[in-house]
């Protein structure tokens, strides 16, 4: 029980704080900038792009980028212990996705279901130590793989003007 609503907890602490940070309806291009980002799903760039390009200038610098995934995990931590349990890790994703749902006019369908699954099964690669707490050091490694594989220019700011990688080559490094 006390494990069931710590998750609902952390799940209504991440919906609630992402919320607050995305803002309101979807605006247009042009008057996106200077909103926070949006905590968009998926992979590749244009989801790069739209979780971590927080002015809304096209392009995200490292600064952005740590910012951001700071935020997300300090909100996350519903317990303030520093760590990440599954339960945590997952709800922070689910309130992504469903304000990605909602900001789509979207419900809750196979496929969401199919990501919560896939989260959990991510939270088990990412926990490298393999000991149920996902720490910020575990998350740094992964945010440091991240922006390089992105930065493919190695100018230190992630936009479309990096040349992206042949998908053989995303495949083996990603």
């Amino acid at each position: 029980m006390h494990q069931h609503t710590t998750s609902l907890l952390a799940a209504l602490t991440a919906a609630v704080l992402l919320s607050a940070c995305a803002g309101g309806a979807p605006q247009a291009a042009a008057t996106a900038r200077n909103q926070p980002a949006r905590p968009a799903g998926g992979h590749g760039l244009d989801a790069f792009l739209g979780s971590y390009d927080a002015n809304r200038d096209g392009q995200v610098t490292r600064a952005e980028f740590d910012a951001i995934r700071l935020q997300r995990f300090k909100a996350a931590d519903a317990n303030g212990d520093g760590w990440l349990s599954e339960a945590e890790y997952v709800a922070e994703f689910e309130g992504r996705l469903k304000r990605q749902y909602f900001d789509q006019g979207r419900q809750p369908d196979a496929a969401y279901e199919n990501n919560i699954k896939q989260a959990h099964t991510r939270f088990g690669i990412v926990n490298r130590a393999r000991d149920g707490k996902f720490t910020w050091a575990e998350d740094q490694a992964i945010a440091d793989k991240t922006f390089t594989g992105l930065d493919t220019n190695g100018d230190g700011v992630v936009s479309k003007a990096d040349p992206q990688r042949p998908r053989e080559q995303r495949a083996d490094n990603d």
